[in-house]
C-alpha cells in the first residue's frame, strides 16, 4: 500500500499530510479488515460536481444555464471518470478481492485501448462504475487533505481531468437517450424504451407514439439500449433540424 499511495501521489503531483486518507480512497470494499473508499465516495460526487461547474461557470461567460448543465454532466459522467481512472494508471493501485472487478475493468482497458477521440458516453462496452468511483474518492481524499479547499482541489485534480469535454465535443458525441426525448418532445411525439430477456440477452425496443422504431440486443442491458436508441435517432433524423444540434 505504501508504493501504491506513493505511485498516486506521483500521478497527482501532490504529497498528502495524511497518507491514511488516500489509503482509504484506494480501497475497494472487497478488501477485508480495511476501511473502504465508500464514504470519501460520497463526498467526491458533489465535489467534483461543484469544482468543474465552478470552471464551466468562470471559463465559458456566454453559455447559457441549459449548456453548462450538459458539459458539467458530461465531465462527471461516469464513461468520462472511468476513462480517467484508466488513462492515468489510477485503477492500478486499487486493492481489493474481487475477480469480477478485475475482469470488467480488464474488457474495459481493451474496449477504450484504440480510441482517438472524447467519448462522453456510450462506449462498446460499460463504464465499471467501480471506476469513476476511485476518481471520486482519490479527489475526495485530497479536498479532506487540504483541509475542505475547493480552490485548491481544482488546481491538483484539474490535470486529472484533462481533457475538459467541450460544446463541440458534445455535438460529435451527443448523449442519444436524452437527444432522443428532446426531439420526440419537441415534434409531440412519446417515448417509451421496453426490455425483454431472451436467453442471455437483453432486448431494448423504442416505441415512438406506441410504434416499435428499433431494438437492439446485448449482455448487458445498458448497452442494449444506447445501440436500440442510436438506430432510432437515425430512423428520425428527418425530424433534427439541420441548422443545430446543441
Amino acid at each position: 500500500m505504501e508504493a501504491a499511495v506513493a505511485a498516486v501521489e506521483n500521478i497527482l503531483r501532490y504529497s498528502f499530510k495524511n497518507k491514511k486518507l488516500l489509503e482509504e480512497a484506494l480501497t475497494h470494499p472487497s478488501f477485508a479488515g480495511a476501511t473502504s473508499y465508500e464514504r470519501l465516495e460520497f463526498i467526491g460526487d458533489p465535489i467534483l460536481g461543484l469544482a468543474i461547474s465552478n470552471y464551466l461557470y468562470l471559463a465559458n461567460p456566454s453559455l447559457n444555464p441549459g449548456q453548462l448543465s450538459l458539459l458539467r454532466a458530461a465531465n462527471v459522467s461516469t464513461e468520462k471518470l472511468a476513462r480517467v481512472a484508466i488513462r492515468s494508471g489510477i485503477y492500478r493501485h486499487v486493492r481489493h478481492n474481487s475477480v469480477p472487478l478485475v475482469n470488467k475493468v480488464r474488457e474495459f482497458v481493451v474496449a477504450i485501448a484504440d480510441e482517438d477521440r472524447t467519448v462522453c458516453y456510450g462506449g462498446i462496452v460499460k463504464a465499471p462504475k467501480v471506476l469513476a468511483d476511485i476518481v471520486e474518492s482519490v479527489a475526495a481524499a485530497v479536498y479532506v487533505d487540504l483541509g475542505f479547499d475547493l480552490q485548491n482541489l481544482w488546481v491538483i485534480i484539474r490535470g486529472l481531468l484533462e481533457p475538459i469535454v467541450t460544446l463541440d465535443d458534445l455535438e460529435h458525441n451527443p448523449q442519444p437517450v436524452t437527444m432522443l426525448f428532446e426531439i420526440c418532445q419537441k415534434n409531440g411525439k412519446q417515448v417509451d424504451i421496453k426490455y425483454r430477456r431472451d436467453s442471455d440477452k437483453s432486448i431494448a425496443g423504442v416505441f415512438v407514439d406506441g410504434q416499435i422504431v428499433a431494438s437492439a440486443s446485448s449482455d448487458q442491458k445498458d448497452i442494449a439500449k444506447l445501440d436500440a436508441v442510436k438506430v432510432a435517432l437515425h430512423k428520425l433524423a428527418h425530424l433534427v433540424p439541420s441548422s443545430t444540434m446543441t
